[in-house]
């Protein structure tokens, strides 16, 4: 039981954020940025985040900080894209994760700016 909560502990502080930590598989980090078309962040949005081949479920769901950014973590290559909404308005990104770069452990971040819909 003391080694199975020492590996957790471990674990979590590897990980950039305790968000990261609850998904241990994931092959790349992915860190999106909403924002209006004046620039303000797209704080406390609603996000829904679809993986490629699936644009009709959302694989992962949360809230943006108050920053407009959320991140997650993908399991597989692709194209991939996110939606936020927040008091009527929608903004959507299209991420292509994969390829070359990354950092000494694997993991690629990548960071976009959400372009805004009505």
């Amino acid at each position: 039981m003391l080694r199975a909560l020492a590996l957790m502990f471990a674990a979590l502080l590897l990980c950039k954020s305790p968000a990261a930590a609850l998904d241990l598989f994931a092959t790349h980090e992915v860190t999106v940025q909403f924002a209006t078309p004046d620039g303000k962040p797209m704080a406390d949005a609603e996000v829904s985040v679809f993986a490629p081949g699936q644009p009709g479920r959302p694989v992962k769901t949360g809230r943006t900080d108050k920053d407009g950014r959320f991140e997650f973590g993908t399991d597989r290559d692709g194209m991939w894209s996110a939606e936020a909404r927040v008091n009527g308005e929608v903004a959507h990104v299209m991420i292509r994760v994969g390829g070359s770069g990354g950092d000494e452990r694997g993991l690629s971040t990548y960071l976009l700016i959400g372009g805004l819909g009505r």
